[in-house]
């Protein structure tokens, strides 16, 4: 089990997707392109990078528990020399 909180990768990844759109915007107009096109780009960015935060967080919260520590067998009482009968 995972010791995160609900949505923490989500959340996150939808933070990254916003800084990547506005860096893409930015980077975009120093560049000289047509604004229409940068905010197209941008969405596009912020919309691949959420599925991806989304999808990654979908992983974590399905994968299965690892399996229970295995117990040590109980040890086996050993016969002692005096309880044997010679014949």
């Amino acid at each position: 089990m995972n010791t995160w909180r609900p949505f923490t990768l989500a959340r996150y990844g939808v933070y990254a997707a916003a800084a990547v759109a506005v860096i893409s915007v930015w980077l975009g107009t120093r560049a000289g392109m047509p604004l229409d096109y940068l905010l197209l780009r941008s969405v596009f960015f912020f919309v691949i990078i959420t599925a991806l935060g989304f999808g990654a967080e979908a992983v974590l919260l399905t994968a299965p528990p690892p399996p229970p520590a295995a117990a040590a067998p109980a040890p086996t009482p050993e016969p002692h020399a005096e309880s044997l009968e010679l014949e």
